[in-house]
Parts: C-alpha cells; structure tokens; sequence
C-alpha cells in the first residue's frame, strides 16, 4: 500500500498496524496470543473505529496493484469486530475474483497481510493520478463530500481537476450524495443543499495533493494512485500503488485530423497511405524549394518531411509539429500560422518546440535578410502563379491522357514499375504550383476574413463567404451538373423514365438504358470525363466510379423519381450571384479611396486562388485514379505469379513492398503471410476505439499511447450547436443522417447530416435542403461546392452526429453557423391542427 514511503516522506498517515501474512492459518481460527497481539496495538492505535485492508505479498507492483480485488472492512469497532474482519480479509485472497486476476496477470498464490488503521471521518476525500495515462504532463484528481469509497467505487458524483504545467482545469458536478460511516458502516447520505454546488477541495489543498503525490512519485520512480482525505481542513494519506497503466513518456506530438478526414476517412489501408505519405514527402519538399527554402536547409529538415502525416490504428492523421516546422522554414511564420490553422481546421495548436529557435541578433542581421528575400520571391512567385498553374495544366493534362490511354492490364511487371515512376516524376515531382496556390489560399482567405471582421465589428461575420459565392467556373461542380442535365434528358424519354422508376437494381437498370444509344454515349462520356471521382476516391483500395457506376445511376434515379423538384441547372447559383452582389455593395460602402483598391485587390485573388485550389484537387483525384488502376495491375501480376491469393490482397502490402517485389529487392517474399498478418490487424482495428479527432502522443507514438484526447466540444449551448458558417441560408425540416452516401437511398428536400463528406458526396447535393457536417473546414470540399451550389451549409459542427438522430427536425442558419433541434411538440402541431380541423368539420 505504501504506507511506509508516505510515513518517511513526512506526510500526515493515520496510524496503523500490520498483521504479517504468517499469522493466518487456513485451517483454524486464530490463536488467542494473535488476539492478545491485536487487542494490544487497537489500544495504541486509539480511536474507536479502524479500517482493516488486505495487503497480498506484490500488491501494489507496477504490473499487478490488485487495486479493487482484495477486500476492506471499513468503520470497524472492537476487538471482535477487528478479528472477523482479519478472517474476511484473509479468505477473500482465495475468491474467485482474486484468482481470476492472478490467472490474468501470471501470478502465483501469496500469503496476504492485512492493515489496520485508524479511521478518520473525513469532510472530503478522493484519489490522485499523478499522471493521466492519456496526457501524462496531467495530473488527475477527483474527489467528493465523505469517504473516499464513493469516489472509488463509483457510486457518488465527483469533481475533477486536470492541473498541467500552464494551468488547471475544473469539472465540477452537483453532488446530491456522499457516503459516509453509518452505525453498521459505509452508507449513503444526502449532502446539504448548500454544498452540493460548492468545490470539494479548495485551489490550496488541490496544489499541496499533486505537489505530494510528484515528490512521491519521483521518490519510489513511477507514477503513483493515492488516496486521500481532508481532515480539519488539512490532509491525511491513506495509501499509494503504482499507476499500472503504462504511462508514456518523451517528446510530444500533437496528432490532428479535422480537415484530412476529408479525403482519408475511417481505416485506410497500408498501401493508401504509404503512397500518401509518399506524396506529401515529396510535395512539401518541392514546396519549400520554390519559396526560396536553401537545399541545405531542406536537407537538414530532411526527416520532418516523412512525418507529415501519421497512421493510428489504420486511421490517417496530421503530425502537427512536422506541418509547424515545415512553415517555420518559410517567411512570416507567426503570421501565416494563424491561417494555416484556419484553413486546416484545426482547434489546438502544436506547441513551438519544433520553431527554429535563435538569438534576437541572428534573427535581425541573418534571417532578417533572408526573409526579405523570400518574400520577394513569394511576391514573383505570386505575379507568375496564373501562368505556372496553365503550364501545370498542360503537362498534367499530357501525362493524364498518355497514361489513361495505355491498357495496364496487358502489362508486364517492369512496364508497371516504369509506369510508376514516370508517373511520380512527371505529376508528383511537378506539383509546384498546386502547393503554391495552396499556400496563397491560406494567405488571402486569411487576410480578407480578418478584413471583414475589421470592417464589420463583428467576429462571427459571414462577410468572407458571401463575397466568395457564386464565382462560377468550379470543375468540382461540373459532374454533378452534367448529371442533372442527364437526368433532365431522361425525364423527356418516356420509356427511360419508366425504366428509371422501376424496381430493378441499379445495375439493371444502367444495362438495360444502354438500349438507348444517346444514353450510352452520354454515360460513357461522363465516366471517362468524371470516372476517377468516387467516395472516398483518395483511398486506392475503394472501387472508382468508373469501375462501379452504381453510384452515378443512384444519383440519376434520385433526381427523376416521382415527385422530385423540376431540374433547372441554370437555376444553380443565381440566389448566390444576388447575394454576392449584396455583400459587394455592403463593402464598398465601407471602405473607400486606397482601401477600397487594395481591398479588390484581396479579393480579387482570394477568388481567384479558392477557385484554381478547388479545380487543381480534381488533378489529384486523377492522379489517385491513376494510381489506383496502375496497384490493381500489380495485383494481377501477383496473383498470376503465386504471391498473393486474390487481386486485392495487394492494399495490404505498401507501395515500396510491392515495387521491391518487382525488381527483387523486397527483405520479405511470403507476401501472402504479410497480408494475413496485416488484414487480421486491420480487423482487429474495429474492435478497439478510434482515436480521437485530436490527441498527444508522447515518446514512441506507438508505445503505451491510447490515442485519446480531451472532447473537441461539451456539446450544444443552451440548444443551440454552433459550427462554421459556408453558405447562408436559413432551413427548417427533418434529417438525414448518413455514413455511407452509396447507401443513402431517396432524398427528396431534407437536411443531410453527415460526420464528414468527400467529392463522391456532391451528386446527393442538389436532393437536399441543406447540409450539415460535424467535421470540416471553411475550405474543405464539401464548404467549397455547397456555397458554388447555393445549399445553405454549416460545418465543424462537434458533436452534431450525437445530437440528432434520424429524422428529428432541426433549425439551421448556415449565415450564422448554427443548428437548432427542435422540440417534439412543434413536430406534433400540424397533425394536432389537422385533426382539430376534422373534429370541427364533423
């Protein structure tokens, strides 16, 4: 119990004794000279209660504490009642549940000591981590009115603090009841009305639990579980184990996926993400070349660029400090930083450790100068970025059409491996102006939200967003449009239509349409166009539209059934050409003369840059296309070649493994064993909880961290949910709630809810009313094309998924960011108005 460590730390420990283990016999009651033994310390003891607690020979050990197992007899009065609970203590070490745990953890049967001590009455009492195995720079202490058995067992309401090394953090609860001594023992009570809102501990005692329990902890070298109780107003120690959940330690990182659940949601298979990381490397490498990033400063940093990005338990994640350090690199690092965050979504910033730390006099007379020449260089950069992107547009487009053209599956293994590499050099080596535009996205749609919060007095303005709507010329809007004038066509072909409407499964459907030829060119057209466009089209080891068109003769039934609103695509963005317009004038009538050019200015290319970021992602859903296509080749090849069993074993293996395969310099040829191995651990994934969205880790990232952080958000306030404003527009109506959009069946007008969403999501856009999503940014894709759309939208909305279910009516503003359940009895009144009406016509 490590009593004895608290007594030589000069802490205040009531007193107590120790029956050894030697002096319980299972076959007899104990001798009388034990019962003289005992009789004798009660009387030095003093007091007229004691608790009595087992104490097993190792309990208490780093890896077994026994904590909860072995039983305790507290408030015992007298002789007699200390001997039986000497006996209860004893046997309770053979129940089952002690052997259950010692079969768990190893562990042979040992002789148990018991303690007695003197029981104290305490006005609070609780327990002490000294450090939270989910954020060990945090010690976590709760506590509650009485003993301390409420708090351990679970059975009162407790407070909690979270004291870091910056601050302290308070949960405190209602605490209608306590458990106190009663005349039998422990009992529940009522704690009066005055203190059931009142902190249990004051910020004193608070500070003098986790000093004590750091110096204990530092003493016995591990962190420690402390009891404790306030007595008088001071505090008394009744006992410490070590914490047996391994506690992690060394350098934080902070892991973050608010806005990459875009692109990379739930588990993502090894060969998704190798390649991922693959591009990222090599990206933000070039990225920081052309901003004027010296070589030997890139190679320095060479190993931040392979930890951009992160997997956890399958699931793709942000490393916060490589993007932090990465931006360091760059000019103007306090400023943009802001803005990175804003544009990534991301709530809680990594900390500066990783920021190149120098003197004030090396930053003055030598970054000073070299900053100045980077920015000169963003400026020309900046000047030549339109023409950089058209160059861009050019090769890629070669590229595309030379390597979509070949037929991969008549390919041998050195022709894909060529494949391959022509492929990451001329698309991904030349990804320049996509990562700059990028960069200037960030910058410009910083400064003009900013601006308009300036202008208007108002942090929370949609300002910035109704001045971006309605720009036109998005290609992310294009297959969703070119599928509304398809389904338009349809509604004028009778017999189409009736085929549209029938029963048949989509696959049906799409084979018998092809009867029609303008209908089979027209898919054709579309697929080869928008084929690479799917859900989740950035994970390889998802099907393509191309390859299942399922999806897109869903959307086209949707959009023809019976009674669903008549199809006007060029109705699509006139509501939000008008409001744009609005805001135009609202702006200039505040800002005039040199300002109200520099403001067009900013807008002008805040515009421009959201617009080509959003038409250049469609360049890398087809590069993925690409790609995936090209894995699924090399799949074939192994499975002809015995190496794995089917085609899509090969998602298991990464991309190098299955490269090295190829030219013969893979460390391991028993693929099939590797994707048994790695398939089994991918399934195992589901049975354990998925990280949180943001969480530390600390030292090895897969030692010992459990992936959790603190909640993102407690919830709506005062019902109302509040989230990141895209589209204004105000909706009432019923939800829908979907995972899987492929699976969402007919939506005729409601609200989609969703956790996030991906370009595959956009076909279902126009059957709704208004779009609701609990992750996201203001540039994520989703925010991008519901505001092109004119579909009042609201994202970043935590914790929307477990505030409304299916079907419940809501209330949204997507101009003020909020969304509102509504009470049941507003859904009830038009069928209580129906029926009054029918009661009065009888």
């Amino acid at each position: 119990m490590g009593l004895l460590e608290l007594v030589r730390l000069g802490l205040d420990v009531p007193p107590f004794f120790v029956v050894e283990t030697d002096a319980y016999s299972a076959d007899g009651p104990p001798t009388e000279g034990l019962r003289e033994q005992v009789a004798e310390a009660l009387a030095a003891l003093g007091g007229s209660r004691v608790a009595v607690r087992s104490s097993a020979v190792g309990e208490d050990a780093a890896g077994a504490s026994f904590a909860g197992q072995l039983e305790s007899v507290l408030g015992v009065t007298g002789l007699d009642g200390v001997m039986q609970a000497l006996v209860h203590c004893w046997r309770s070490s053979a129940g089952e549940r002690v052997q259950a745990y010692r079969e768990l953890h190893g562990l042979e049967a040992t002789p148990v000591a018991v303690v007695v001590q003197l029981m104290v009455e305490p006005e609070a009492a609780g327990v002490l981590f000294t450090r939270d195995p989910d954020e060990p720079e945090v010690a976590l202490l709760s506590a509650s009115w009485g003993l301390g058995e409420g708090v351990v067992q679970g059975t009162v309401n407790c407070d909690t603090w979270r004291v870091g090394p910056q601050d302290t953090e308070r949960l405190l609860e209602d605490k209608p009841e306590c458990v106190a001594l009663g005349p039998s023992g422990p009992e529940l009570r009522p704690v009066p009305r005055m203190r059931q809102k009142v902190p249990c501990l004051s910020d004193r005692q608070v500070t003098q639990l986790v000093e004590a329990g750091r110096r204990l902890e530092e003493d016995l070298g591990c962190p420690q579980d402390i009891e404790f109780a306030v007595v008088d107003d001071g505090l008394v120690y009744l006992q410490s184990r070590p914490i047996t959940v391994p506690i992690p330690q060394g350098r934080r990182l902070l892991w973050d996926n608010s806005n990459i659940v875009e692109s990379f949601s739930g588990p993502t298979t090894p060969m998704t993400y190798s390649f991922a990381s693959r591009a990222y490397t090599i990206i933000y490498q070039l990225f920081c070349a052309v901003m004027g990033v010296d070589a030997a400063t890139i190679r320095q940093h060479e190993g931040t660029f392979y930890r951009m990005i992160g997997l956890m338990r399958g699931r793709v994640y942000y490393n916060l400090n490589a993007w932090y350090m990465v931006l360091t690199l760059l000019p103007g690092f306090r400023f943009n930083r802001k803005f990175m965050e804003q544009m990534m979504g991301v709530a809680e910033v990594a900390s500066d450790e990783d920021a190149l730390q120098d003197s004030r006099l090396k930053r003055a007379f030598v970054h000073g100068p070299r900053a100045l020449v980077m920015v000169l260089k963003l400026l020309w950069r900046l000047v030549r970025l339109d023409k950089d992107i058209a160059r861009f547009r050019r090769t890629f487009d070669t590229a595309y059409r030379e390597h979509r053209s070949k037929d991969l599956e008549s390919l041998g293994p050195f022709e894909l491996l060529g494949v391959y590499h022509d492929l990451e050099r001329r698309l991904l080596w030349a990804w320049t102006p996509p990562i700059v535009n990028d960069f200037f996205v960030m910058i410009a749609y910083g400064v003009l939200r900013s601006w308009c919060q300036k202008l208007t007095a108002d942090p929370e303005t949609n300002l910035h967003n109704e001045l971006l709507a309605g720009e036109g010329g998005l290609e992310s809007t294009e297959p969703t449009l070119e599928a509304l004038r398809i389904a338009d066509l349809v509604l004028k072909e009778p017999g189409l239509l009736a085929l549209f409407r029938s029963d048949r499964p989509d696959a049906e459907v799409l084979e018998a349409a092809r009867a029609w030829k303008w209908f089979a060119n027209r898919i054709d057209a579309y697929l080869d166009r928008f084929g690479d466009r799917c859900v989740d089209e950035l994970k390889l080891e998802v099907p393509s539209l191309r390859q299942r068109p399922d999806f897109l003769v869903a959307a086209l039934r949707n959009y023809t059934r019976d009674g669903a609103a008549p199809i006007d695509v060029e109705s699509f963005g006139v509501e939000e050409r008008r409001m744009r317009t609005a805001a135009e004038v609202r702006v200039w009538g505040l800002v005039d003369g040199w300002r109200e050019r520099l403001f067009q200015r900013v807008l002008r290319q805040t515009r421009l840059r959201v617009k080509e970021r959003e038409n250049l992602r469609f360049a890398r859903t087809r590069i993925f296309g690409l790609v995936r296509d090209l894995v699924r080749a090399i799949g074939r090849q192994m499975v002809e070649a015995g190496a794995l069993d089917v085609r899509e074993d090969v998602f298991y293996l990464t991309m190098e493994e299955c490269l090295a395969w190829i030219r013969g310099t893979a460390v391991t040829t028993d693929l099939r064993g590797l994707v048994a191995l790695r398939r089994a651990e991918f399934a195992g994934f589901a049975d354990q909880p998925a990280p949180t969205e943001r969480f530390y880790t600390w030292g090895a990232v897969h030692a010992h961290n459990r992936f959790r952080g603190r909640p993102v958000a407690a919830g709506p306030v005062d019902g109302v949910l509040t989230g990141i404003a895209c589209c204004p527009g105000v909706v009432e109506g019923p939800v829908r709630v979907l995972e899987d959009p492929v699976a969402g069946g007919r939506l005729s007008g409601e609200i989609l809810v969703a956790e996030r969403t991906d370009p595959g999501w956009v076909p279902l856009f126009p059957s709704v009313s208004g779009i609701l999503v609990e992750r996201g940014s203001v540039l994520s894709h989703s925010a991008v094309v519901a505001r092109e759309l004119g579909i009042p939208t609201v994202v970043g909305l935590r914790g929307l998924t477990a505030m409304v279910a299916e079907g419940d009516w809501v209330r949204m503003d997507g101009g003020a960011g909020t969304v509102e359940r509504l009470e049941a009895t507003l859904l009830e009144e038009p069928d209580d108005a129906a029926e009054s009406a029918a009661a009065d016509e009888e």
